[in-house]
């Protein structure tokens, strides 16, 4: 295995990993099919990526490369911080970027790890599913790598010849145009594909995305034991009548010994709270997720409104602040939000003239489409599903879904 920097070969074995999903306990109309590993897309994308040693350390310098922005100080590994799973800072809120640096971005930083099994865009009956970043308006790792460099709150190129320009200048393009055999005379259009294809390439072969090396790995391989608590833990994680948790975050390995991923990669609308932020600053502002603002295609549709896809569980524990608008820093509080949401509405949303705004970041007419499955199912008459002690052992079983992350 070749690990720090480079390709953990049995990277495309785990490509072919099938994950156990299902849609209907979370409040999904159909089953999707359970081979959500080596999709078309997928298998396509490891027939003609060559995830050599060589093209994974390039996509790595790529990846940390500040000078690719317009500030000069935002890479990719800003706001994916390599000790975090490759998620938000500690301690940070929405990520900063724009050409001075002072652009809020209006959703968090998602750990990228554990993708390799995600699928493009699609629906399975009437429920959507697969798709990268919070609204799956990308439909592959390359096509993600795309974004930023554009994005006004985040790296800020005006263009693709602005790119360009800053890509032909770094101190490595010499070696990505041999590595992965550009022609120098080769079109902005074809560099910027295969600066794409590196990006992606680093993020499947470096074995740092998909270490599955958590006490819950050690567990299932029989190397280590849960404690009392943590048994406690996953059991109500389990339990559809307690925590629901797997009914999203996929928990049981597949037939043929799939590792679970913690996500069915669905889209579902919780009624986070509202967040203070640059763009909420504004009253009439909502992120509706699949139908806006930032995906179009789908913006008619109405009953997708205030959806966002489900993440991975596997690293939670550092992956904070929770949630597509970065509303909530405490894992506990993002359990508990979960099994509180309608039993104590006055803890998560404000209060106005004595009437507490419920789901205060989706606009009422789309209050039918929040997710009322279990744990959402209780109302303020009722208890939640999680007492605080049965709150405090999932979290710690959550704890045991991270990964000892190499020292970078």
């Amino acid at each position: 295995m070749i690990s720090r920097g480079g390709v953990r070969y049995g990277a495309l074995m785990t490509l072919s990993w099938v994950v156990s999903v299902s849609l209907t306990a979370c409040g999904g109309e159909a089953t999707p099919p359970r081979e959500v590993g080596l999709t078309a897309t997928a298998q396509a994308a490891a027939q003609v990526m060559n995830l050599s040693a060589e093209r994974v350390a390039i996509g790595k310098q790529i990846f940390e490369d500040p000078s690719l922005s317009a500030s000069g100080k935002l890479a990719c590994a800003s706001c994916h911080i390599a000790a975090r799973a490759h998620a938000d800072a500690s301690g940070g809120f929405l990520p900063l970027g724009g050409p001075n640096m002072d652009a809020q971005g209006l959703r968090s930083s998602p750990t990228t790890h554990y993708l390799f099994a995600n699928t493009a865009f699609r629906f399975v009956g009437n429920e959507p599913f697969g798709g990268f970043t919070w609204d799956g308006r990308a439909d592959s790792l390359i096509t993600q790598a795309g974004g930023p460099f554009f994005d006004a709150a985040e790296m800020a190129n005006a263009d693709l010849s602005e790119l360009m320009g800053r890509v032909r200048n770094a101190g490595w393009f010499a070696d990505f145009m041999s590595t992965y055999q550009v022609a120098m005379s080769a079109s902005d259009q074809t560099i910027f594909e295969a600066v794409k294809t590196a990006l992606a390439t680093y993020e499947l072969g470096d074995s740092d995305y998909q270490l599955f090396n958590s006490k819950f790995d050690r567990v299932q391989e029989g190397t280590a034991t849960f404690t009392e608590q943590e048994l406690r833990g996953l059991a109500y994680f389990n339990d559809p009548a307690k925590g629901n948790c797997a009914a999203c975050h996929t928990s049981s390995q597949g037939s043929d010994g799939a590792k679970p991923l913690f996500t069915n990669f669905g889209y579902y609308a919780l009624g986070v709270p509202r967040n203070l932020s640059q763009r909420t600053a504004d009253p009439q502002f909502f992120d509706l997720g699949l139908c806006g603002p930032n995906r179009k295609d789908l913006a008619s549709r109405s009953d997708l409104c205030g959806k966002f896809k489900t993440p991975t569980l596997r690293n939670v524990e550092l992956t904070a602040p929770y949630f597509h608008n970065a509303a909530i820093n405490d894992l506990t509080d993002a359990v508990r939000f979960h099994v509180s949401r309608d039993t104590s509405a006055s803890r998560w949303y404000p209060t106005v003239s004595g009437v507490v705004q419920s789901y205060n970041d989706l606009p009422v007419q789309y209050h039918g489409n929040l997710t009322r499955t279990a744990p959402f199912d209780r109302n303020a008459s009722e208890l939640p599903a999680l007492s605080e002690d049965e709150i405090s052992d999932v979290v710690a079983f959550l704890k045991t879904l991270t990964d000892v992350i190499p020292a970078q």
